[in-house]
């Protein structure tokens, strides 16, 4: 099994939660007020527990002499076999970024972690950021049965879709005209999908190919951060949206 990469920028590192607890926080102005990487994290594993989703496993991440934070959290809750839940946060105590927080899926056959979710939260550091995002969370919380539901029915569908050689290529083309994906990846989508390194993907369908896409990104993009690669994700979600359609394409 590939070991599993927490995304982050360029020289970022990973780090335990004790060690994010002592990251010091910049004093707040008047229309700034940054919140500890430890409290937002704490924010969201309190509420995650509170709804009954157990935390499997964590990765957690700084940045920029620690001042950007970004976690993964797989939870135990699955969504179809060898896929679970996953979440991301984010948080930045140098105004670049606001508050996160998004849902996606974590594939355990080659420990892809792919964001897919149309459940994200971003809260600016403002007087009341911290309470609206708290308020975010525990609505986002609240949506992942949901969200978890109709994730299971996407798989289903994408594992039923039958791709042809030439469907597969003009996919992974498409991808690329349309900047998914840059030049060096590919070459190596390509080889992916054409030779498998697990028998999991060896069905010509299209979760295969998505799969083939996500953990080709998830070894290659390492200057890029959670927003970023959730963004990527969904635009992959949406170039095989053929597969929500009643009618699949087969060979």
């Amino acid at each position: 099994m590939a070991e599993a990469t927490l995304i982050t920028h360029r020289g970022g590192r990973d780090v335990l939660p004790d060690e994010l607890e002592r990251i010091p926080t910049p004093s707040a102005t008047e229309t700034w007020f940054p919140i500890p990487h430890a409290q937002v994290l704490h924010a969201v594993e309190d509420t995650l527990a509170g709804d009954g989703f157990l935390i499997q496993k964590r990765r957690l991440s700084v940045a920029k002499d620690g001042s950007r934070f970004f976690g993964t959290l797989d939870l135990s809750n699955p969504i179809t076999h060898g896929v679970t839940l996953a979440v991301g946060i984010r948080n930045s105590t140098e105004k670049s970024f606001p508050i996160g927080f998004c849902c996606g899926t974590r594939v355990f056959v080659c420990d892809n972690l792919a964001f897919t979710s149309e459940i994200v939260v971003a809260k600016k550091h403002t007087r009341f950021g911290q309470e609206r995002y708290l308020e975010g969370i525990a609505r986002a919380v609240s949506s992942l049965d949901q969200y978890r539901e109709s994730t299971a029915r996407w798989i289903d569908q994408m594992k039923d879709w039958r791709l042809s050689s030439e469907a597969a290529d003009s996919f992974i083309l498409r991808s690329y005209e349309e900047e998914i994906i840059g030049a060096r990846q590919l070459p190596l989508v390509l080889k992916e999908w054409r030779q498998p390194q697990f028998d999991e993907y060896l069905p010509r369908t299209a979760w295969s190919l998505f799969n083939a896409f996500t953990g080709v990104l998830g070894r290659t993009r390492e200057s890029t951060h959670p927003a970023q690669a959730a963004l990527t994700t969904m635009r992959l979600r949406r170039l095989l949206a053929p597969a929500n359609d009643a009618d699949l394409p087969t060979e």
